[in-house]
């Protein structure tokens, strides 16, 4: 008697094991694409704070309307960004900028130098204002 696998047996576990295969990939990826999202807004959330304090100390806008400020904080209406109205209360700070200041450092280069912080000065109901800093969901996703 020969001892040994027929080609339906062998078959059967090439099937089994590129479905195992399958399964662990698109696994795989996923937690690939979800690190890689939570990356990129870590960076974007530090790249904000680097940028907030640059601009305290080195920029000198006006603040904004209340009417801006809502928009921009609360109903998030970035449309106001673009506005030529706004300008004054508005500063762009690019990553470029921040590297050669030494503030901030992306050795993974995640963010391109072109990627760019709006920092605005908002006033709330009581008519205190400080710097807050926008960002796109494509910054920092390079």
């Amino acid at each position: 008697m020969k001892k040994g696998f027929t080609i339906v047996e062998l078959l059967a576990v090439i099937v089994i094991m590129a479905i195992v295969v399958l399964i662990g990939g698109s696994s795989v990826l996923g937690i690939l694409n979800r690190t890689r999202n939570d990356t990129a807004k870590e960076m974007r959330e530090n790249l904000k704070e680097v940028a907030l304090s640059y601009a305290f100390e080195n920029v000198h806008i006006k603040t904004c309307s209340k009417e801006f400020s809502k928009e921009m904080f609360v109903d998030n209406n970035i449309a106001n960004l673009n506005k030529p109205e706004n300008e004054s209360c508005i500063a762009r700070i690019k990553v470029e900028t921040l590297k050669k200041e030494g503030m901030f450092e992306d050795t993974q280069n995640h963010c391109a130098d072109e990627d760019t912080v709006v920092i605005y000065r908002y006033v709330d109901d009581f008519g205190n204002s400080e710097y807050k800093a926008y960002t796109s969901d494509t910054t920092c996703t390079k």
